[in-house]
């Protein structure tokens, strides 16, 4: 076993959990949602903040849920359009 310590501050879980015979979140957009947060996290945050693609976290059902640590938050009924005040949650958490 091999312990790192991570680099960023605030780390992002987007499931992009995908289910052939009922709702998921990644039939509502979470690919593109995580593909933009983390192009955004990567150019604007200097590695404060790590977006994951994640599997299910058992809110499929709920539209898209991301869960936040350490804030040990889970946001539910995410939807694509939500990607602006994402980002705006997310610099607030930075700030702590």
């Amino acid at each position: 076993m091999k312990e790192e310590k991570l680099k960023s501050k605030i780390q992002i879980f987007v499931c992009n959990h995908k289910r052939d015979d009922s709702e998921s979140c990644s039939e509502k957009g979470a690919k593109e949602l995580t593909d933009k947060l983390k192009k955004w996290a990567k150019e604007e945050c200097k590695g404060e903040i790590k977006i994951y693609r994640s599997g299910c976290l058992g809110k499929c059902s709920e539209g898209i849920a991301i869960a936040c640590y350490p804030e040990k938050k889970l946001l539910l009924d995410v939807k694509q359009d939500d990607y602006k005040e994402l980002k705006d949650i997310l610099k607030d958490a930075l700030k702590g």
